[in-house]
C-alpha cells in the first residue's frame, strides 16, 4: 500500500550511496620519459635539436615538492635561476599536485649539462634521477622505413609547424633533396582554413623522394622552422577535386592541367 511504499523510499533514501572508484593507470618508468621533451616543447616552441639539448628530464622529486623547491634546487646546484626558463612538470589532475616527474628546460645547453651532473642529488631525503629527453616520437617513428615503392616520387610529411606556408616547405625540401614539381607542395587545411601538420610533396623524380626518406632518417635531419619531419613514401598521391591550396585556390583548377 502507500504507507509501506513510503516507508520503502525512506529505507532506500537512508542508504549511503556508493561512490565509484577511479582507477589509476601504472605508468612505467619507461613510459614516464615517453612524455620527452619535443613533444612538451611542441606546445611551446618547435621542438628544435636545440629546445631538446637544453632540456632534461627529472624524475623522483617528492610529490609534496613545489616548483620553488625544484627551482632552488637547481639553483643551489649552481645554476642561476635567470637560465630556468620553464619547468613542465606532469600533476594529478584531482589535487594538482606533482606526480613526480617532468621537463626543466634551460637558456642554454650548458646549463642543461650541469643539470645532468646533478643526478642523484637528494631534494627533501629524495635523490633525483635527471637524464637527457627522448628523442621526439617523431624520429623514433623515422627509424622505422620501408623500401621505396618503384617509381614513387611522392612523400607524405607530418609534424609540419601548423604556421608553416607552401613556400617554405618547398625552399627546404628543393634545397636538400631536389626539384619539385609546381604545386608539387600539398598542405591540407581544416574547415578554418587551419593547416592540419601534415601534406604531401611531389619531386619531379624518384632520387627527390629517396633523398628526402633518407635525410629524414638522421635526427634533425629534415626540419622546418626547426620543427624535425617524419617522412615516407606515399603512392596515392591524386589530390581530391575539392582540394585547395593555402591561398584558398582549387589545386585541380590551377595546377591539374599539367598533371592529369
Amino acid at each position: 500500500n502507500d504507507e509501506d511504499a513510503g516507508v520503502a523510499n525512506e529505507d532506500e533514501a537512508a542508504k549511503p550511496k556508493r561512490k565509484r572508484q577511479r582507477k589509476r593507470k601504472k605508468k612505467s618508468s619507461t613510459e614516464d620519459n615517453a612524455t620527452d621533451a619535443a613533444d612538451d616543447a611542441t606546445k611551446n616552441k618547435h621542438g628544435s635539436e636545440d629546445d631538446i639539448a637544453s632540456t632534461v628530464y627529472v624524475k623522483g622529486f617528492p610529490f609534496d615538492a613545489t616548483e620553488d623547491d625544484i627551482r632552488e634546487f637547481f639553483t643551489n646546484g649552481g645554476i642561476p635561476e635567470s637560465e630556468i626558463i620553464e619547468m613542465r612538470l606532469a600533476r594529478w589532475q584531482d589535487s594538482g599536485r606533482l606526480r613526480g616527474y617532468g621537463h626543466i628546460a634551460f637558456k642554454t645547453s650548458n646549463s642543461a649539462s650541469k643539470a645532468l651532473e646533478l643526478n642523484g642529488k637528494y631534494l627533501n631525503k629524495r635523490y633525483l634521477i635527471i637524464e637527457k629527453p627522448n628523442l621526439p616520437k617523431v624520429l623514433q617513428q623515422q627509424q622505422e622505413h620501408r623500401d621505396q615503392p618503384d617509381g614513387c616520387k611522392t612523400i607524405f610529411i607530418k609534424n609540419l609547424p601548423y604556421d608553416c606556408t607552401e613556400t617554405e616547405v618547398l625552399d627546404v625540401l628543393e634545397d636538400k633533396c631536389g626539384k619539385i614539381l609546381d604545386g608539387g607542395v600539398r598542405l591540407p587545411q581544416n574547415a578554418s582554413r587551419q593547416l592540419k601538420g601534415f601534406g604531401y610533396v611531389e619531386f619531379k623524380n624518384p632520387e627527390g623522394a629517396a633523398a628526402a626518406v633518407e635525410l629524414a632518417k638522421k635526427p634533425f635531419g629534415l626540419c622546418v622552422k626547426g620543427r624535425p619531419l617524419f617522412v615516407d613514401y606515399e603512392e596515392n598521391n591524386r589530390a581530391k577535386g575539392s582540394f585547395r591550396t593555402t591561398d584558398g585556390q582549387l589545386w585541380r583548377k590551377k595546377y591539374g592541367n599539367q598533371r592529369y
